[in-house]
């Protein structure tokens, strides 16, 4: 047996059978448990003592240190010490004893770790340094007391049966797990022991092929009997009272992230004074997002191509003019094709403007024809390919989403279709993704046209109906992993134009409701702002649509991270299948 002292002073013992688990203090109710890497009695002075100060889970735990190999810490299950954030790398860092004292080495993490806010690749711990892993606050202490209790090992009583009782033969310590005469004790492997496997978010019970049947409660997706007090089934991700799901993200460098985005935003800002935009999203996925990547590259070097033709006047823009989606049914005014004719290289100017002023020098003095009529005459003089208007093609319901009207245009377009639009891609395939880009830019364009239909000719372009309609998808696919966004604000010379920058992560919905919801009130208050609103609005609904039907038709698995889920928890499972069930089904 091991015996510890608690911080709050209860000396307690453990089995050395439960290394890596945790056991309630009978006292403080404060989580105990000890680390190793392999069992040996001439070192099992587990006198230092790691506690969890702050992190998303496991606040509380104290985990004493012992053994004489290194302790591992990560995410993989297999670790000693297992931190469950996507800020934690699988293989993160590791606890080397050096004499009595133990030194932190990192292995190569992708976010680092840090003794007192200062990045290391190794430090001799002191009492008191704060280690910090991804999201987890650390705090080292050596246990006072602890060296001389280190000594004093004993054999559990056989007849000692509960998890938590006094020992009379040993002056009021407290048993914090079964003894030997349950589960023996084993040697432990130092790389990936097997009692250590502790579930993530209770990190208190072993693998539930190890706990007695009927031991604790059965998981009400897969039907296995977890261990006693489990409130996590390991194997389905789901909390066994309510069925829903705990929630997995993507491994990504956040720290790398945020540091570019500073970056960034340090000349950006002096274009743009205020700005308001995702950077990366946790939501998870199984595939590499390709067809996303391949998407953005090709908008970005049309979209360069099409601005340059059109910033240079190009007259090359008499024909390039129809990759555009033109929208509209109605005659337009006289004032209307005079000033496309003045603005835009979509038409033979000089041609209009020299018949214009032919038809001018020839009235009579007592003709009553009007400037109007004369504009309309001399515009429809020229031949469609050279008049300042496009005509609707069934292929511009695709290709006006590989266009752009400008850098910002561009690259907002592109910053939402990367963040939001890769991630949809990584749950569904890229197959799925290929097919469906095109799809929602069809029904975002033909929203779009219907909504204009009693207007004037007027060129729509633009990526913003099908990106919101993979953002239409994400809210359904994806409500609850945070999605990391940035603010900020360059202001004038009475605060000598100093950048304020905030970076945050707020769950995915407060994020796409926050975006459509610019589109509805301008829809509502039928805003003329140069935005095709209804476009937004009619790929968002097609997006969501879409979703729904392939989360119902059981063609995809977002294993229970989706809105159905979130809403029904385990009513939901009727619906759209188990969490636990196979993934694999799109290409």
């Amino acid at each position: 047996m091991i015996h510890l002292r608690c911080s709050c002073g209860k000396a307690l013992r453990l089995s050395e059978a439960y290394l890596g688990q945790t056991a309630a203090c009978p006292v403080c109710k404060k989580l105990v448990g000890t680390l190793a890497g392999e069992v040996r009695q001439d070192v099992l002075d587990f006198q230092s003592v790691l506690t969890v100060e702050q992190g998303p889970d496991r606040v509380g735990e104290q985990w004493f240190l012992g053994g004489g190999t290194p302790i591992q810490i990560g995410k993989l299950a297999s670790k000693h010490l297992v931190l469950h954030s996507p800020h934690v790398s699988r293989t993160h860092c590791r606890l080397v004893r050096v004499g009595d004292d133990w030194e932190l080495e990192d292995l190569g993490s992708r976010n680092g770790s840090f003794v007192n806010e200062i990045r290391v690749e190794r430090q001799m711990l002191a009492d008191g340094d704060l280690v910090r892993v991804g999201e987890y606050h650390l705090r080292y202490r050596i246990a006072p007391g602890q060296q001389a209790m280190a000594a004093r090992t004993v054999a559990a009583p056989a007849n000692v049966v509960t998890d938590i009782e006094m020992d009379d033969e040993d002056d009021g310590l407290y048993a914090l797990a079964a003894t030997e005469a349950e589960q023996p004790a084993v040697a432990l492997e130092p790389e990936a022991p097997e009692a250590m496997a502790a579930a993530p978010e209770a990190g208190r019970s072993a693998s539930t092929t190890e706990v007695p049947a009927g031991d604790g409660p059965t998981c009400p997706c897969c039907k296995k009997t977890l261990s006693f007090g489990a409130k996590i089934c390991v194997e389905c991700g789901i909390n066994v009272a309510t069925g829903r799901a705990i929630l997995i993200s993507q491994d990504t460098n956040l720290d790398a992230i945020y540091t570019h985005t500073e970056g960034i935003l340090r000349w950006l800002s002096w274009i743009i004074w205020i700005g308001l935009y995702p950077i990366a999203s946790e939501a998870f996925g199984t595939r590499k997002p390709y067809v996303t990547w391949a998407i953005a590259a090709l908008t970005v070097l049309v979209s360069v191509w099409f601005g340059f033709k059109e910033f240079t006047g190009s007259p090359d823009m008499q024909q390039h003019k129809n990759l555009m989606l033109w929208a509209g049914k109605a005659e337009p005014t006289p004032e209307h094709i005079e000033a496309y004719y003045t603005f835009t290289a979509y038409g033979d100017s000089s041609a209009f403007f020299e018949k214009l002023d032919e038809l001018e020098a020839s009235q009579d003095r007592d003709s009553t024809a009007s400037t109007d009529d004369l504009i309309r005459e001399a515009h429809e003089s020229l031949p469609p390919e050279r008049q300042c208007f496009g005509r609707y093609e069934p292929a511009q319901l695709i290709t006006h989403a590989f266009l752009h009207g400008g850098v910002l245009h561009l690259a907002g377009n592109m910053l939402f279709l990367l963040v939001i639009g890769s991630r949809v891609n990584a749950l569904v395939g890229n197959i799925v993704t290929a097919v469906l880009y095109p799809l929602l830019a069809i029904a975002a364009a033909l929203c779009q046209m219907a909504s204009v239909s009693g207007e004037p000719p007027m060129p729509m372009l633009g990526a913003s109906g099908a990106v919101m309609g993979l953002a239409g998808m994400y809210l359904i696919l994806f409500p609850l992993p945070k999605v990391h966004m940035v603010f900020w604000y360059r202001l004038g010379l009475i605060f000598a134009f100093r950048l304020a920058l905030k970076l945050f992560a707020v769950r995915g919905f407060w994020v796409v409701l926050f975006y459509i919801a610019f589109d509805v009130v301008a829809t509502v208050w039928q805003a003329e702002d140069g935005v095709a609103h209804w476009a937004h609005l009619g790929g968002f609904i097609a997006g969501a649509a879409v979703a729904l039907f392939l989360l119902l038709s059981r063609l995809v698995n977002s294993r229970g991270g989706d809105l159905i889920s979130a809403l029904l928890g385990r009513h939901a499972w009727a619906l759209i299948g188990r969490p636990n069930r196979p993934s694999r089904t799109l290409p």
